[in-house]
């Protein structure tokens, strides 16, 4: 009997699941693709967007163009989810479900920051990153402030490669001693998920550069008429270029629909990502993946829900041809941190370890940068 699989979210997770599942069913089952944008971004590259080393249409690929591969994709904004009646409210239609896969990734509030709305660009949106390609070409002199507004955010490694980023951009343009640098995190250090030797590494690369890290910090307010970053215990932070990241809530959707915990995050069983619902599985951002013995939060990043997304694809598949699914998700993966000059520092990740994570990070290597440019290409020539 065929089957219909409803994929909510078309970013790494979401694209990753759909290209498993047109592989892996046969073509009288349907899958169906939602997301209320029209084309997927390759955030990856986002940094490199802003520092002019990547065009717009370069990271973008639309979603449309996954129907020749049998998906179909339904552009609207979901609404609601409603487990008990396999049901997904859109701003266009009712879609009816036998599986459903959440990848609705984190929504963004700068609200939470009294004038970050207005007065910040946004590194972690498309749109932001196309305005700081534009304001960043004409900056030559001042102060750049990064900052984010609480934890957990996606992609932890960002932060760092961009002011890496920024400092090697001012550098080649002979205008890095006009342009002061300042990176304003509330973790306790860098990378604090992978122990403190990685962590006083980036710290000391940042020293190296000259670039200004404060640590612990709470960002209280925005002042867009002083132009200054207002932390608690009275620092403030002057700057003329204002760059936030800001508080990340599970999706509004989820709300109501009995899946979520504290803060919006679907909780999900860490291996199959299965959630309290039956024959529905969350994956990406919207998940609450935490570590089993500190239960801080895990890494929320896009090779993640890759991986996340190819498991629950190839369960479901499972499941549908009347197997028991044995896939398991291993929280197993890599990050590469671009650091400038065509260097870069790859990162292994096993988060589910114990006590803690092991994570390494090797020193800046050309080779690391071009495995990252790979993986660009890679992924959108695989998956598009």
């Amino acid at each position: 009997m065929a089957k219909t699989v409803v994929v909510l979210g078309g970013g790494a997770g979401g694209v990753a699941a759909v290209n498993v599942l047109s592989k892996t069913l046969s073509r009288n089952n349907r899958i169906i693709l939602v997301d209320r944008k029209e084309s997927y971004h390759f955030q990856g590259a986002f940094p490199l967007l802003m520092v002019n080393q990547r065009r717009p249409a370069q990271l973008t690929k639309r979603l449309d163009n996954l129907e020749r591969k049998g998906i179909e994709f339904f552009q609207a904004e979901v609404k609601q989810i409603r487990p008990q009646q396999n049901l997904v409210d859109t701003s266009r239609e009712s879609l009816c479900y036998d599986y459903l896969v959440i990848a609705l990734g984190a929504e963004h509030h700068p609200e939470t920051v009294p004038g970050m709305a207005e007065g910040s660009y946004n590194p972690w949106r498309f749109e932001g990153a196309c305005q700081l390609r534009h304001k960043l070409s004409r900056f030559k002199r001042g102060k750049i402030v990064f900052f984010m507004a609480s934890t957990p955010f996606s992609c932890p490694i960002a932060p760092y490669e961009i002011i890496f980023l920024l400092d090697d951009y001012y550098r080649r343009r002979g205008l890095r001693q006009q342009v002061e640098l300042t990176l304003v995190t509330p973790e306790p250090t860098p990378e604090p998920l992978a122990g403190p030797k990685v962590g006083e590494s980036v710290r000391q690369m940042m020293e190296e550069r000259g670039i200004t890290l404060i640590t612990q910090a709470k960002v209280l307010c925005l002042d867009t008429d002083q132009n200054r970053l207002l932390l608690d215990h009275g620092i403030e932070i002057p700057g003329d270029l204002f760059i936030g990241v800001p508080s990340h809530w599970g999706p509004a959707a989820l709300r109501g629909s009995g899946l979520t915990e504290e803060g919006g995050w679907v909780d999900v069983d860490p291996h199959t990502l299965n959630t309290r619902a039956e024959n529905v599985f969350a994956i990406g951002d919207a998940a609450a993946l935490k570590l089993p013995v500190t239960k801080v939060w895990a890494p929320k990043a896009g090779i993640f829900a890759h991986y996340q997304g190819e498991v629950v694809a190839r369960n479901i598949a499972s499941l549908i041809a009347g197997e028991c699914p044995s896939f398991r998700y291993t929280a197993k993966g890599f990050w590469i941190m671009l650091t400038g000059s065509g260097r870069a520092r790859y990162c292994t990740v096993r988060y589910r370890t114990e006590p803690k994570a092991l994570i390494t990070m090797l020193r800046p290597t050309r080779a690391a940068y071009l495995a990252k440019l790979a993986i660009e290409k890679y992924w959108l020539v695989r998956w598009f």
